[in-house]
């Protein structure tokens, strides 16, 4: 589960596509592609709101389904992967949410790269704002070599789980994005992705105080209904989880809306 043989790597003296973001690492083609700005799956069937980390609407005239060309069609296909572990995490909470069994094994290293690749799609593609204003490309160079180059980053950054904001805590699986920055620096270096109770943070840098972060790479997450377990999420790690799974309890009583 902790291969690395999908992990982009540098190619010095390549063709470097100015308008692809990863073209700082070479291996670029001419074609640009469609970028996602979240993967199809978690916007269907219709874009979701941008909030920011305490809940305010961020200024988003691109709904979440939208596309942007910010990547080469070589550093698109490299990136797959990452993006199959966020969608494959989505698909199971859905499943958990049905009241259905099973067992899903997924790349926790891969989830937070799938972080940053949802980070850099909102930014490269003038998306995500702070204080109103685009953020572009400022996530640094530095870090998106390392996240997508490395088998794994250093604690404390990394994954954690996080509180949802109540506008996703309710029945059913709402999506969510929210980006983090360095205030002093108006860098973007983390953000949180919410799959209705399951609410994710990826932290790559110092942010705000006062974001509530607990249980950093969990073992997984274990679900229940009416005391038995009915469908468990393991996320394995190049240096194993540092926290146990996280329990999240289901009945099975109607739940009613207004």
């Amino acid at each position: 589960m902790t291969s690395t043989k999908h992990l982009l790597t540098e190619q010095p003296g390549t063709f470097a596509n100015p308008k692809c973001y990863l073209h700082f690492l070479g291996g670029c083609c001419e074609k640009m592609t469609k970028e996602h700005l979240m993967s199809r799956k978690m916007t269907f069937p219709g874009p979701k709101p941008l909030r920011d980390y305490a809940g305010n609407p961020l200024v988003n005239p691109t709904p979440l389904a939208e596309t942007a060309k910010i990547l080469c069609k070589n550093h698109n296909s490299g990136l797959s992967a990452f993006d199959t572990a966020g969608t494959n995490l989505f698909n199971a909470v859905e499943a958990a949410n049905r009241l259905e069994n099973g067992t899903v094994e997924i790349n926790g290293n891969d989830l937070e790269r799938f972080m940053m690749q949802r980070l850099c799609a909102h930014t490269f593609s003038n998306v995500a704002t702070f204080r109103g204003v685009p953020l572009g490309c400022r996530v640094p160079q530095e870090l998106i070599r390392e996240i997508f180059t490395q088998e794994e980053i250093a604690r404390p950054w990394g994954l954690y789980l996080t509180i949802p904001p109540e506008y996703i805590d309710k029945p059913g699986v709402n999506m969510e994005f929210a980006p983090f920055y360095n205030l002093p620096t108006d860098q973007a270096i983390g953000c949180r992705i919410s799959f209705g109770r399951v609410s994710l943070a990826a932290i790559f840098g110092p942010v705000s105080p006062g974001l509530p972060l607990q249980y950093y790479r969990m073992a997984g997450f274990r679900f229940w209904v009416d005391g038995a377990k009915s469908f468990e999420i393991r996320l394995h790690w190049k240096s194993g989880a540092q926290s146990d799974f996280i329990d999240l309890d289901y009945d099975r009583t109607p739940v009613t809306t207004n």
